[in-house]
């Protein structure tokens, strides 16, 4: 008995593929890799235990089954969007919750944007969910999520890019005085340093650095939160990195060789494309677009 198949993104998948004719023109039109058009197509067939199209050179034709499964399709598929546009029509409005997502490192970046936002719209709820896991916006779990590192990648995800950041080591001027001002990479072995957890520092650059070129006696405190680096670096506890932007928040700070030490990364605005033209979330967009280009 074939398995029960659960995923209507596989029938979508492979209803644009019987549309279109071929991988390629299914993929453009669904702006995903035409690797993943066919890895869905092949894991719905594997799931109904048949054939849903016959494979030619120059493309995809549905077999008899197939022709049955994607007529049904195509009327779930119209329902589906009669649904989707009732809903955007009728979010037209600037009230209810507004859930942004992001990392608690980048607050001290995005609050200007929130404050403007919440003052402009008092009726709407904005909620800032802090969090290194990374929620899920096609779930529902947040409607916007603010992201560092490469594009994301998420097939039904609209990535638009912000701006890039710069980054580098830090200390606060009380713990240079304590422990002397490092001159070269050589003299960093005498100093303590902040850095991630296992399994977060991949994601974090500096942490990243830290970890491979310093040895772990001398690193003297791990935190699972970028935000509780930068208040350890801030509070002289030893060496730490941080977003250039943030540090110059606080004027007591020092760069720690920043012509040898530096990254670069870049910042994503991530909405689910049955989001994007909504009111709230293109309201809030739209500031924090302004906010990156100024």
């Amino acid at each position: 008995m074939a398995s029960e198949f659960s995923d209507w993104q596989d029938i979508k998948v492979a209803f644009e593929v019987a549309r279109r004719g071929t991988l390629t023109s299914a993929a453009q039109a669904l702006g995903v890799h035409h690797s993943t058009v066919l890895r869905r197509i092949n894991h719905l067939e594997q799931s109904l235990n048949t054939r849903l199209f016959h494979r030619h050179a120059r493309g995809y034709t549905v077999t008899e089954t197939g022709a049955k499964l994607f007529a049904s399709a195509e009327q779930i598929n119209e329902q589906l969007e009669s649904l989707h546009s009732s809903i955007m029509a009728a979010d037209t409005t600037l009230s209810g919750s507004l859930l942004l997502t992001t990392v608690s490192g980048f607050i001290d970046i995005l609050a200007p944007v929130c404050e403007i936002f919440q003052q402009r719209h008092p009726q709407v709820q904005l909620e800032i969910l802090l969090d290194q896991k990374r929620l899920r916006l096609d779930h529902g779990q947040a409607h916007i999520a603010v992201r560092a590192g490469p594009r994301p990648d998420e097939g039904d995800y609209i990535a638009q890019h912000l701006c890039s950041k710069d980054s580098g080591l830090f200390a606060h001027e009380r713990y240079l005085a304590r422990m002397g001002e490092p001159q070269s990479l050589s003299q960093l072995q005498q100093h303590h340093f902040i850095s991630g957890v296992a399994g977060f520092n991949s994601r974090v650059p500096y942490f990243a650095w830290v970890d491979e070129h310093i040895a772990p006696s001398q690193i003297t405190l791990r935190v699972s939160e970028t935000s509780d680096a930068n208040r350890a670096v801030v509070n002289g506890l030893g060496i730490g990195g941080m977003q250039k932007e943030v540090a110059h928040l606080y004027p007591q700070l020092r760069p720690v060789l920043p012509k040898e030490l530096n990254w670069q990364h870049d910042i994503w605005l991530v909405t689910h494309h049955q989001m994007h033209r909504s009111a709230k979330v293109q309201a809030f967009a739209q500031l924090l677009k302004q906010h990156f280009r100024s």
